[in-house]
């Protein structure tokens, strides 16, 4: 079977989403072939969702039929190939398991479609050809592919109809509006891991928008990150992040600068954050609050967790939450080192003494890890030279190619459908609240969620959310300091070149 090079990442996000064996996944891959049938003469918006759903199936499945007019065709099987080099390529899939996208006549086929502002699945054939939109076609994709894992994991099959504006998130609102010239001035970009990935692939594909964007990321591509990362492929695995964030962009008006950095390193010490806009999608909490406590005019934010997926939006003079707000802590968890030793099987004051002095795990330590997690200690013998912090990151959050048994992970690996549909609502945001006449018609609420992707699309997207007590959002401090910052025109300290 044609499974890809990064499966074990696939069943790092399959096992802990379906709680299935690795051997019962494998069979069910096996047995199922996913098509794309492309309608005669697409259109942009029919292209862009058959692009993002081959590049989406391609992520999981190791077999696809893609069908239809011959030059978008071999364009998506290259995609797709790119993405895993073993899939194999077959002439027919079933209708229940094939995104249609245009014309067709599948019965019981999954039907993708855009116009304008609004994403829709339909029970058949597209009824609608309106305006152009990177943003609506990226989200039409993910929903396809949303219903297609269902019915291919979860057993479910709907054929009802599922529209959403992502102006407002009713069901109509924008389907005939052309997008026109944006300019989202000066923004800092904070992650480009697989949501930030998304968001990107949708503003490249966006020719009206401009603006000047500092992308921020510490990190290169590892071959685990093509389970979900949307710009990746095989040939860019050791790259740096911002480097591919770069290059995506490169064909659009927007103009950005690559900083491999995190965001601590990114601010020089004592320094604040005098970009407008900040847009962040980063792996852990701490940096999302210390974001939004550097008090830019406005934070777009995009995440995932366990089977929910969302997008919020944030400014620190609102009385509505803030991002801080949204990872307020409730009571005292485990720190890291705890995590990692009951996690690991370890005492707890020997994790505290391998995590603060960065010293390699002993032959001991390793038996107690190897009988903690159920596996050999020659399956673990490429970690007996490495850090505690490096064995808990690869080993328990599914990065490596274990069979782990007797760990529950503390990371449940996205989707790739769930985080790619994340960051397109992230870009959406970010769009909106940069445009006058569309920030009037967007919606009020600074949170929309979708909280079980394994059930089929909530009938009601936003979330309206308070502010926290205790949160800096109420600390007169901070919003004296953000007035005096934002309460008058303030030409922004560009960090370029």
């Amino acid at each position: 079977m044609a499974l890809a090079p990064f499966y074990e990442r696939v069943y790092g996000a399959l096992g802990g989403h379906l709680a299935i064996s690795r051997e019962s996944l494998e069979s069910v891959l096996g047995r199922v072939t996913v098509g794309i049938q492309l309608g005669s003469k697409p259109n942009d918006n029919e292209i862009w969702i058959g692009s993002l759903a081959t590049n989406l199936v391609a992520r999981i499945y190791p077999k696809i039929a893609i069908t239809g007019d011959t030059e978008v065709r071999n364009e998506y099987k290259a995609l797709a190939k790119s993405i895993n080099p073993d899939i194999e390529f077959v002439d027919q899939a079933n209708a229940t398991t094939t995104i249609g996208i245009g014309e067709g006549n599948l019965k019981d086929g999954i039907y993708p479609s855009a116009s304008g502002w609004v994403a829709k699945l339909e029970g058949g054939p597209r009824t609608w050809n309106g305006p152009k939109n990177p943003y609506s076609s990226g989200v039409a994709a993910c929903l396809a592919c949303a219903e297609l894992f269902r019915r291919v994991f979860v057993g479910s099959t709907s054929n009802n109809e599922v529209a959403v504006s992502l102006l407002n998130f009713d069901k109509v609102t924008g389907a005939e509006n052309k997008y026109s010239k944006v300019d989202i001035g000066d923004v800092a970009f904070v992650g480009i891991g697989a949501v930030g990935n998304a968001a990107l692939w949708a503003l490249s594909r966006d020719g009206a928008v401009q603006g000047n964007v500092d992308l921020i990321d510490a990190e290169l591509v590892e071959l685990s990150n093509l389970q979900r990362y949307v710009l990746t492929s095989n040939a860019d695995i050791g790259k740096p992040k911002v480097d591919l964030a770069k290059a995506v962009l490169s064909g659009s008006k927007i103009k950005s600068v690559p900083h491999k950095l995190n965001l601590e390193e990114y601010l020089h010490p004592g320094e604040t954050l005098e970009t407008p806009t900040l847009v962040i999608s980063v792996d852990n909490v701490d940096a999302r609050r210390a974001g939004q406590a550097l008090l830019p005019k406005m934070v777009i934010n995009g995440w995932t967790g366990e089977q929910a997926l969302g997008a919020s939006w944030h400014v620190f003079s609102r009385n509505a939450a803030c991002l801080a707000c949204l990872y307020h802590p409730h009571g005292v968890g485990l720190s890291a080192i705890e995590q990692a030793a009951k996690a690991l099987g370890l005492a707890v004051d020997r994790a505290a003494q391998l995590w603060v002095t960065k010293q390699p795990l002993s032959s001991d330590d390793l038996k107690v890890v190897s009988h903690a997690l159920g596996v050999s200690e020659h399956e673990l013998a490429p970690w007996k030279r490495k850090s505690l912090g490096d064995i808990y990151t690869d080993v328990v959050c599914g990065a490596v190619p274990l069979n782990v048994k007797g760990v529950s992970r503390v990371e449940m690996v996205p989707l790739a459908h769930q985080s790619a549909l994340a960051g397109i609502f992230m870009a959406a945001e970010l769009i909106k609240r940069s445009h006058p006449k569309l920030s009037k018609i967007a919606q009020d609420e600074p949170l929309v969620s979708w909280d079980n992707i394994l059930q089929p699309p909530p009938a009601i997207w936003g979330k309206p959310r308070a502010r926290e007590p205790g949160c800096i959002c109420g600390d007169k401090d901070y919003q004296n300091v953000y007035k005096a910052k934002w309460g008058s025109a303030v030409k922004p300290r560009s960090r370029r070149g």
